[in-house]
């Protein structure tokens, strides 16, 4: 096909920086997943593979001259083991950046968690039980966003309340709760405003949160030097996760693709004509 013939990649050139991730393609490639990566100055795609193994990923890049290679400075990415691997063995001038968004998912779910485990400690017909049910969403919201001026009536309370307050009367269901959900705030405030130091003073200045939190911290601190880096600029995964959205957008569209190649192409095809109005309008 022609439209194949235009998107051959270009093994002579990488951009300084790149963003990487993984979306849901096409049922040939491997686990249905594909491993893609986008140029994190212009956020351009540059490609989408079939594959994820770092074995895979490794011939894959080996293919871009030395040069070109060399030429990377940062790459951004997830928690997945994989691509700090790959940037070790590939791209000898680049540094790893965790993505803000993937960090603060992370102790999101490990709150959540915590949360469902107070929720057990009570009977279902329970008052409590409803209610750490009901506002776990609210529970989510950072506590400097919350409404502590509008009161209304809240479902499974008896009397008018700010947000603040409900927030408030849930954290009082379980110390552990409260002790977690500090930690969720501080440490989600030092990503947020990039500051290193209360970032670590976070989990030092409070032992006493949640088993499922101190696995997450574990799992963070195991990333010590890529979130280290992520302080220091200011690049994420942010418009390589919103193509992930006209990705899966383009799938519904085509009820979906047999060939993985085709639905390259086609993925390849948008994003160019996107890129091209983008750097015309500007």
């Amino acid at each position: 096909m022609r439209a194949e013939r235009d998107f051959q990649t270009n093994w002579h050139y990488l951009p300084e920086i790149i963003l990487m991730d993984e979306v849901k393609s096409t049922k040939s490639a491997t686990g249905a997943m594909s491993f893609e990566f986008m140029n994190g100055e212009t956020h351009e795609l540059i490609d989408l593979l079939p594959y994820r193994t770092i074995n895979k990923l490794e011939k894959y890049f080996y293919r871009f001259d030395q040069a070109a290679r060399e030429n990377v400075k940062i790459i951004v990415t997830d928690m997945n083991y994989t691509y700090p691997k790959l940037v070790q063995t590939v791209f000898p001038n680049a540094m790893v950046v965790m993505d803000k968004f993937h960090i603060i998912n992370a102790l999101n779910r490990a709150f959540n968690k915590t949360r469902i485990k107070v929720m057990k400690k009570f009977t279902p017909s329970s008052r409590e039980f409803h209610a750490l049910k009901r506002y776990w969403k609210l529970l989510l919201v950072p506590t400097e966003q919350l409404n502590f001026e509008q009161f209304k009536k809240w479902t499974n309370f008896p009397y008018w309340m700010a947000a603040t307050d409900v927030v408030h009367q849930l954290l009082s269901l379980d110390s552990e709760l409260e002790q977690t959900y500090q930690v969720l705030n501080s440490v989600r405030s030092a990503v947020q405003h990039q500051d290193w130091h209360n970032y670590n003073a976070a989990f030092w200045n409070n032992k006493t949160y949640s088993e499922e939190m101190k696995n997450t911290i574990k799992t963070l601190e195991s990333h010590h030097d890529e979130i280290r880096n992520t302080f220091t600029t200011h690049y994420s995964n942010g418009p390589l996760e919103g193509s992930n959205n006209k990705i899966k957008a383009i799938k519904r569209a085509s009820f979906g693709y047999r060939s993985f190649w085709r639905f390259r192409t086609r993925v390849l095809y948008v994003f160019k004509i996107k890129t091209k109005r983008a750097l015309i309008t500007k």
